[in-house]
């Protein structure tokens, strides 16, 4: 008798290594090296990284500029916890990101996901100190995708990714989102947007004295593959969150600094969320690191009750990862990336609106700057996608591989979209390969 697990023993286990993978049997290339915007696997073969690995290495792969304040910042302290030390690293990390977005306050954390629960956290903790604790029922979009923790899965649309946890979850995703390929049904943008707003004004009124908050990707990202908005939505649901008096929540762990041709991708509307939430590019992949940015009114409330905040995590505003935050602020600055994001999206999806008009599976071109989305069809007068749903993602993801390009795929369970978004870095060239290799891909599928 085996007494070592409660448990049955199932039949098939994962084979051939004691790493629990994403996909217990999958073979992948295993990762050596990377250079710019390429990567090496063990082989010894090539590939354009034209997703930033997950629309995460905004600088590329060995940055010089990153790599010496690693050395630097590792060599005098790697760690120390914020309850018994601050850091002067976490400090000027604070001031630099405020300067850089125009919020006041920053709260710092290691990951996305991390990142979207603090802000819940912070949020909720505003409506308690100022004497309203059933304010605790927030609102997002029926696609999207927030973080793979309970509260940020709670906010996602991406049954894909819910699916395990569901029991647990809140059902926080109610708006319809602004998508306007799949939901749109016929109504140019204004009828769409006023669409949206009104169904929008008519779920924040139902929750009436629970509500505490609406959470959006400015564009959206993981759940769909850069869905942008019509004009007219972010700002209008800003208004709605105004007239009610209730906080708005930007997911920009995807979008922000830099990747779609501005500092946050709000400000293409000209909206200032009350909460900003940034990851992915602020480490850029050289270090877990995360931050909150909050506006006065939220941190008002807070200081004139408690004064101090009840959450945090382990390695939340350490060292070494502010160091390299810095130094990725420093390189975004420095090198005018976000106007090279701007330049280089701009020929990427000229790029990519030439390719739809050979390649039929591409059903449409969507996103800002560097983050570019295809939506991927089986038949674009349906606009059906795949079938199953996913597959269709799939097969583009593995055959642009095969050919020596990374693409990202963007499919929550509701469509087949993959994300192109190279790093911030690339060049006109880069951009031009890796044009061609995505041609070759899909000649390849013979689509």
């Amino acid at each position: 008798m085996d007494h070592t697990t409660c448990l049955p023993v199932a039949a098939m286990q994962p084979r051939g290594t004691r790493l629990i993978k994403a996909v217990f049997d999958e073979e992948l290339p295993v990762v050596d090296h990377g250079r710019g915007v390429f990567v090496y696997d063990a082989d010894g073969r090539r590939y354009l990284d034209g997703c930033s690995g997950a629309v995460t290495a905004n600088l590329g792969h060995a940055d010089p500029q990153v790599l010496r304040a690693m050395r630097e910042q590792a060599e005098r302290i790697t760690f120390a916890h914020r309850g018994a030390f601050h850091s002067e690293q976490s400090e000027e990390l604070a001031e630099r990101l405020g300067a850089m977005t125009g919020y006041p306050y920053v709260f710092l954390c290691n990951s996305g996901s991390e990142a979207v629960e603090t802000a819940l956290r912070l949020t909720l903790q505003y409506w308690r100190e100022r004497g309203e604790p059933t304010r605790s029922r927030f609102v997002s979009h029926a696609v999207s995708y927030h973080g793979a923790t309970l509260g940020g899965l709670s906010l996602s649309g991406h049954p894909q990714r819910r699916w395990v946890a569901e029991s647990l979850l809140h059902g926080f995703n109610e708006l319809t989102a602004p998508y306007a390929y799949r939901f749109a049904q016929g109504r140019d943008d204004t009828a769409f947007t006023a669409w949206l707003v009104q169904r929008a004004a008519d779920v924040l009124d139902a929750h009436g004295p629970t509500s505490a908050g609406v959470v959006v990707e400015p564009i959206g990202g993981a759940a769909g593959g850069a869905i942008c908005p019509p004009d007219g939505y972010l700002p209008a649901l800003a208004g709605l969150c105004r007239e009610r008096g209730l906080p708005l929540i930007a997911d920009e762990i995807m979008t922000g600094l830099g990747r779609t041709g501005a500092v946050l991708a709000s400000r293409h509307w000209d909206v200032r969320p009350d909460v900003v939430v940034l990851g992915k590019g602020l480490g850029a992949g050289y270090a877990p690191v995360s931050a909150v940015l909050v506006t006065e009114p939220v941190v008002a409330a807070i200081s004139a009750g408690t004064a101090s905040v009840t959450n945090g995590h382990t390695y939340g505003g350490n060292p070494l990862g502010s160091a390299v935050a810095l130094a990725v602020l420093d390189a975004i600055e420095s090198r005018g990336l976000v106007a090279n994001a701007a330049e280089r999206g701009a020929q990427l999806r000229a790029g990519l609106e030439q390719l739809a008009g050979h390649h039929e599976i591409i059903g449409e071109v969507r996103g800002r700057g560097l983050l570019q989305g295809l939506e991927l069809v089986s038949d674009r007068v349906t606009r059906k996608p795949g079938d199953p749903i996913g597959s269709l993602t799939r097969a583009v993801v593995l055959a642009a591989r095969n050919q020596g390009l990374l693409i990202y795929p963007a499919t929550g369970g509701v469509n087949d979209a993959v994300l192109v978004a190279p790093p911030l870095t690339v060049t006109e060239e880069e951009i031009r390969l890796l044009l061609e290799l995505l041609d070759d891909t899909l000649s390849t599928l013979g689509r």
